[in-house]
């Protein structure tokens, strides 16, 4: 099938989607009301539903009221249940696999993918791909990559038999409009260790040559992938390319020449329209560094989505993302802690997300801060600022600061002081840690600290495909003493007062790390 034929065809089978959507934006709050109404009616008879009240509650008010809003350790009992039990716990349809992710510890969090939660999924992906055809046509001019990348962890059956891990990404797309696109999709092998498949992935892209459009989450994502084509001191270049021209097609080979005299990618894929990407928070610069890459294209939003919900989508031209109005249920927690709906947001305003799905979470605090942008209809428009707590996540490594802190404590020894800053604008992106030690061999410590932190899923996983850089370290001259100075110094720089400065295991705040990194650049190059 051509291209243009599937998205054509896609195209007609999501109008319906986008109609509700259009709809729903004039009106988020009615939306939202019909929304926890019909959830709470059909989950009144579970285990969770009964033990709240979930009959008894007539409005977004008195389940307010009724539900406390919690995080993954005040859900996991019910999650705990589910994993275990074939009776109806959290939601009254049975989960069709629990997905696993996790935060900047070592515990992993298991998230039940109901048939109603995939919906709400698939919703907001068919609106943005809908919107993205209409306003960006070229994207159906060829074919299309999605980022794929293999599992770090094999599938599981849990106690109750339910699988444990999704059997591949394109389990999210099943019974949806968006299996029309399944034909448009480069497939790459996922086979063999890390640099066999980012190998199979670059001869299957550099195969396309009418490559229309690429999405992945995170830029960095994409440049690591590209890095053996542009980066001259990169280990594995030489192999690399050897690997590429052995195994490419003349025209192909032809192509590839072009792009490394050129340095970019605009040769290599003429017909590339659009790339989709994070584009805000943390992602900001590195997306600006990518968009070099690809001057043919333009650059789109990705939205906010994860494993646990999705909370905006890319649609229309205002500045940010609408909030995802069709697919879960919304609140936000402003600074004192108050929750307010959708409808009472302003422009403005930073709040952290809390989410109701159909997969079952309630009140579930998803640890995401988002800014108001402005409004698509009547619906509030948001942009991702970071997340919630002391933590620092460049490219989706989630390093907690409490965990960071454990780990520094069981490697330095007595006496010993250290803080890890991150280096965001480095390439690719890593941490430094800035170590008070008498200790001849840093780099024994250094180690002993990365294979700690690569205990946590999310941090181990952004080192193993290459978005995240080694962690590196450097002994700053004269010992705690100077190190302290140098932390305090370097808060007063950021406009901290001298009095409120609180030294910390992970300088998180990037101003602060700016000015950490100035006072030692003699010492260490980020």
């Amino acid at each position: 099938m051509r291209a243009q034929d599937a998205w054509a065809a896609f195209s007609a089978a999501a109008e319906p989607f986008r109609r509700a959507w259009l709809t729903a934006l004039d009106a988020p709050g009615d939306a939202q009301a019909t929304f926890l109404s019909r959830l709470l009616a059909a989950n009144r008879n579970t285990a969770f539903g009964m033990a709240n009240g979930f009959a008894d509650i007539a409005d977004p008010a008195q389940f307010r009221e009724r539900v406390p809003a919690t995080s993954y350790a005040g859900m996991s009992r019910w999650i705990d249940r589910a994993l275990e039990e074939s009776a109806p716990i959290l939601t009254d349809q049975a989960p069709r696999f629990f997905e696993r992710t996790s935060g900047g510890s070592e515990q992993q969090k298991l998230i039940p993918y109901t048939p109603a939660f995939l919906e709400e999924l698939q919703f907001a992906l068919i609106v943005w791909l809908s919107d993205l055809h209409r306003t960006v046509p070229g994207v159906a001019a060829g074919r299309a990559y999605w980022s794929m990348s293999p599992p770090m962890q094999a599938r599981e059956r849990a106690p109750n038999g339910i699988m444990i891990g999704s059997d591949s990404d394109l389990d999210y797309l099943a019974g949806s409009p968006l299996v029309d696109l399944l034909p448009t999709l480069v497939a790459p092998s996922l086979s063999g260790n890390d640099r066999a498949w980012r190998n199979e992935t670059l001869r299957a892209l550099i195969s396309a040559d009418d490559l229309a459009f690429i999405s992945v989450w995170s830029p960095t994502f994409l440049t690591s992938l590209l890095r053996p084509l542009f980066d001259q001191a990169e280990p594995q270049r030489r192999d690399t390319l050897t690997f590429l021209f052995d195994s490419l097609p003349s025209s192909r080979m032809a192509a590839l020449r072009r792009a490394l005299d050129d340095g970019h990618c605009g040769r290599l894929w003429p017909q590339l329209a659009a790339v989709s990407c994070w584009m805000d928070g943390p992602s900001k610069g590195y997306a600006a560094h990518a968009r070099t890459l690809f001057p043919q294209a333009a650059w789109l939003p990705k939205g906010l989505f994860s494993t646990e919900a999705v909370v905006s989508l890319p649609f229309g031209d205002t500045t940010g993302c609408p909030l995802a109005v069709c697919s879960h249920f919304l609140e936000f927690l402003l600074d004192d802690g108050t929750a307010i709906g959708v409808e009472e947001l302003k422009p403005g305003d930073t709040v952290e997300v809390v989410v109701t799905t159909g997969g079952g979470l309630y009140r579930y605090r998803l640890g995401d801060r988002v800014r108001v942008t402005g409004y698509a209809g009547q619906t509030p428009c948001v942009a991702f600022v970071g997340r919630a707590g002391t933590q620092s996540d460049l490219v989706g490594e989630k390093l907690d600061e409490a965990y960071l802190a454990a780990s520094l404590s069981d490697v330095l020894q007595p006496g010993d002081e250290g803080c890890v800053i991150p280096c965001a604008d480095a390439d690719p992106p890593h941490y430094l840690l800035l170590l008070a030690s008498g200790t001849q061999d840093v780099a024994a410590l250094r180690d002993a600290l990365e294979q700690a932190l690569a205990r946590a899923f999310h941090y181990r996983h952004a080192r193993t495909i290459g978005q995240l850089g080694p962690l590196r370290a450097v002994r700053v001259p004269g010992g705690a003493a100077q190190l302290a100075d140098l932390v305090q110094r370097a808060h007063e720089r950021a406009g901290i007062r001298a009095g409120d400065v609180k030294p910390r295991a992970l300088v998180a705040k990037p101003a602060v790390a700016n000015a950490l990194r100035a006072f030692i650049e003699d010492t260490c190059s980020c």
